[in-house]
Formats: structure tokens, C-alpha cells, sequence
């Protein structure tokens, strides 16, 4: 199809529904989708145009002959965010010692044979994958094709495992920096034949990196985190661990002078995989996070029934003035009263084991909370764990990733993330020469293109007065009726 017949088709599809609009006035939603309706439509006959011109230019090729003979031509159909769109494709055997069979125009649009969506349309199905479902997700695209959630599904597991962080032309100085971490429980899919007791689950985890903190602007009483920087997915093990902390610690030397940082604080709930963040990022100690103390001294002290509100202020004054002895023996005394010793048997080991910690959480002035739990909530749990749901291993990490992406670029950002994630599963060319591409002039096209959509505006003119004539009996009809 030619420039032409694209200009003629949008034209009466845009003048038919303007006809028809006029015919009935109130019924502006059928205005709004007869037009999405015909530029999407045309826009996917002019992306196959588009292919198929590409295609034709080069088999016309000089630079072409001689160094791949055609085999076959081939039509392909790729989804796209406006519609189906289907292209000649000319499948080539190469004349090079390499050998073997390639399409030039596939090599040169990097797209893999196997591939059936554009990048955009992918972009819209994992924009809408991380915010809803994968079934809303495949019911976004319009596609003749069947699109399930399984198709969805495996988008998100193909996102890069790791992607690479783009350091700033220039680094950042600051005297203290901040990490927060915390963990989700995210339940594991099974067979409808499982067992009941292999029904567990595993880890997301998710640590953000920080300046400080200020006032939210409007929001009196509310604080939030300046330059956040987040890091999600399931680092399991040892290893997975040593991968995730290493991560933060690599974002950290390439974003900061890390010659000008004093100190960089970790804030968790005293979990191991927490507190070894130290261990691998410089200049980081480990602080407790106070909402998660303060959970457990009002758990234990609510054991002391009527005396309850004295112990708590005993636990605290005992923390405040940095006595050990004193805070070891007041929770001793208090296992011997209670009936219920688990909660106070938490809070002494939650203290005892993380002393130095605590210390710093309470007695810092620059240490000001943690807002992990809230971030798990938001950012992993909205998401993974809040509904109920299974997912595979894989696609929890990369849905986890996914979301921590979004946090950190923006959505209109995914496009990136999609364009690296195909460089990564196609990183073996076949060996397509660039010259092509260099011989391959699309000048002529462009000039033809203009010279026809010239001649048809010309053409087209005089058929408007005809519709204007039809559109004002229209109204004239309609105002009769008011």
C-alpha cells in the first residue's frame, strides 16, 4: 500500500466518522472511538508499509548481490500497540564462508525470529503486568492474535537479570548517606497436585539508597527521602546475598565521592541478611530500626497486664541510658512474672544481639527512623503478596525488579529496560554487515512520498466542499429540535 492509499484511507475513515458525528451530535463517545479506531488502523497499514519498503530496498540493493542470494519471501506479523502489522520479510542464504540463512531486514530491526510483539507493545503490557495482573495485562493490546496472561508471564520472566546502573557524568558529595532495608513473604506457585506441606514460599528483598530526609511540601508532619535509589529481587543464599549488597555497594562508589562520605547508616529489623550489608558496603554500620523495637517492647511489656505501662517505661529508660546490665536484668525479672514469656524472650534477644545498633538508632542525632515496612508494602507487597496468589521463583525476582525499576526511572523509562533485556537474548549476530544499512537510501522514497500526498491534497480539496454542504443541513436539521 502507498502513501497514497494510506492518506485516502485515513481521510474518508476521519471524514465518515465527522459525518457521522454530525449526524448525532450527543453521541461523542462514538466520535472518540470511531477515531482512535481509524489512526490506529491506519498507522499499523503504515508500519507494514514502512517493513515491507525496507524490505523491497533491500533486495534492490547493489551492495546485496553477490553476498546473499534469496531463498524465500516470507510475510511476518508482529503485534504491535496499534494493531497487527504484517511485512514482507525476505529470507537470504549468506554467500560468506559463515554460511547459513538470515533475513537482513530482522537483523537490521534486531529482532529475533521468535519475537511477535514490537517494543512498544511490550513496554504496555509489563506498564500494566506491574500494576495489575497478567490477565488485565493481556487484554490491553489490540491484537486479532490470541494474547493470554501466559504470553504476559513470560515477558516478565525475560526481563535482564541484572541491569546495569548508568553513572552520573559527575559524582555526587554528601557527609552521610542512608540504606534501608526489608524483606517480603511472597507465597510459591504450585501444581493443583502439590502437597499442602510444600505450599512454603521465599524472600523478595528490597534495600533503597538515600540522602536525607525533608518536610513533604503540603504535607505538615510528613517526611520524604530525598534521591531514593532502590534495589529488589530474591538473592537467595549466600551468594545471592554477597550479589545483592555488592549491587548496593557499586551504585554507592559510582554515584558518590565516597572520599566525602562520613558515615553510611543501614537500617533494618536485625535480620542477618540485613545487618551483612555492612560487611560489603564501605563506610556502613547497622542501626535498628526503631518501629521495629518499639513493636517489641510493646509486645513484652504487655505481658505485665496492669503494670504494663511501667515497664515499658522502665525498658526505655534502661535503653536511654545505655545500661545493659540493667536491661538484661529487668527483662530477667519480667520472664519470671509473666505468663507468656515468648514475647519478652524476643525483645531481650532482639536487644542483647543487636546492642550496638540499638545504641546508635536511639542516641544518633542523625539517624531518624525507617520507613522500610512501609516501602515492602508499596513497592513488593502491593504487588506480590497482598492478594492472594502463587508465583514461580523467577517471576517474583523479576517482577520485584520490575517495580524497583519503575521507582527508580519512571514508566516512560520501561522502553530502556525492554530494549536491553532483547540485547542481552540476542547478543550473538548472525552476522548482518552494517554497509547494508549504510546502501540502503530511503532519499528517493521520501521524495516520492511527497510528491504523491502533494498531488493528493490537491485532489482531495475539491471533494470537501461536498461534505461541508452535508455537515451544515446536519446542524441546521438538529437545531430545529432544541
Amino acid at each position: 500500500m502507498n502513501i497514497i492509499a494510506l492518506l485516502e484511507t485515513l481521510v474518508n475513515g476521519l471524514l465518515e466518522t465527522e459525518e457521522n458525528f454530525f449526524s448525532n451530535p450527543k453521541d461523542i463517545y462514538a466520535l472518540e472511538k470511531a477515531t482512535k479506531a481509524t489512526t490506529d488502523a491506519v498507522a499499523a497499514m503504515f508500519m507494514s508499509n514502512v517493513l515491507s519498503s525496507m524490505d523491497e530496498k533491500i533486495y534492490n540493493c547493489s551492495y546485496r548481490e553477490g553476498r546473499y542470494n534469496v531463498q524465500r519471501k516470507n510475510k511476518r506479523t508482529l503485534v504491535s500497540s496499534v494493531g497487527d502489522i504484517t511485512f514482507d520479510s525476505t529470507y537470504y542464504k549468506r554467500l560468506t564462508d559463515e554460511g547459513g540463512y538470515v533475513s537482513l531486514l530482522e537483523e537490521m530491526m534486531g529482532l529475533s525470529k521468535h519475537e511477535r510483539f514490537t517494543e512498544e507493545a511490550e513496554v504496555m503490557m509489563l506498564t500494566e503486568a506491574l500494576k495489575t495482573s497478567y490477565s488485565e495485562a493481556a487484554r490491553i493490546i489490540p491484537s486479532k492474535s490470541k494474547i493470554t496472561k501466559t504470553t504476559v508471564m513470560n515477558k516478565v520472566h525475560q526481563i535482564a537479570d541484572e541491569i546495569p546502573y548508568k553513572a552520573p557524568k559527575e559524582k555526587k558529595e554528601c557527609t552521610y548517606l542512608f540504606i534501608e532495608a526489608d524483606e517480603d513473604h511472597v507465597a510459591e506457585q504450585h501444581g493443583r497436585w502439590s502437597k499442602k506441606e510444600d505450599n512454603n514460599g521465599f524472600v523478595s528483598r528490597l534495600a533503597y539508597v538515600y540522602e536525607y530526609k525533608r518536610e513533604t511540601p503540603g504535607c505538615k508532619g510528613r517526611k520524604e527521602l530525598v534521591n531514593k535509589f532502590h534495589f529488589g529481587g530474591l538473592y537467595q543464599g549466600h551468594d545471592g546475598i554477597e550479589k545483592f549488597w555488592n549491587n548496593v555497594n557499586d551504585f554507592i562508589l559510582k554515584t558518590y565521592e565516597v572520599d566525602k562520605i562520613e558515615k553510611i547508616f543501614i537500617s533494618g529489623d536485625g535480620a542477618p541478611w540485613i545487618k551483612s550489608g555492612a560487611d560489603y558496603v564501605a563506610k556502613a554500620v547497622f542501626c535498628t530500626d526503631k518501629f521495629h523495637l518499639m513493636k517489641y517492647i510493646n509486645a513484652a511489656s504487655g505481658q505485665m497486664l496492669d503494670e504494663k505501662d511501667i515497664a515499658k517505661e522502665e525498658l526505655w529508660h534502661q535503653l536511654y541510658k545505655r545500661s545493659r546490665k540493667g536491661f538484661r536484668e529487668y527483662t530477667d525479672a519480667m520472664l519470671k512474672s509473666a505468663n507468656n514469656t515468648e514475647p519478652i524472650e524476643r525483645l531481650q534477644t532482639y536487644v542483647l544481639n543487636n546492642w550496638s545498633a540499638v545504641m546508635i538508632s536511639l542516641h544518633s542525632e542523625i539517624v531518624d527512623g525507617c520507613s522500610a515496612e512501609g516501602h515492602v508494602s508499596h513497592i513488593l507487597s502491593d504487588r506480590l503478596s497482598s492478594r492472594p496468589m502463587g508465583w514461580s521463583q523467577r517471576g517474583a525476582d523479576r517482577m520485584s525488579k520490575l517495580r524497583c525499576y519503575e521507582k527508580n526511572y519512571g514508566r516512560e523509562k520501561i522502553i530502556d529496560l525492554v530494549k536491553y533485556s532483547r540485547e542481552q537474548r540476542n547478543l550473538k549476530r548472525t552476522g548482518t554487515d552494517d554497509a547494508i544499512i549504510k546502501q540502503v537510501s530511503l532519499r528517493q522514497i521520501k521524495a516520492d512520498h511527497y510528491n504523491q500526498a502533494r498531488s493528493y491534497i490537491e485532489r482531495i480539496q475539491t471533494t470537501i466542499p461536498g461534505f461541508v454542504a452535508r455537515k451544515t443541513i446536519n446542524i441546521r436539521e438538529h437545531l430545529k429540535l432544541i
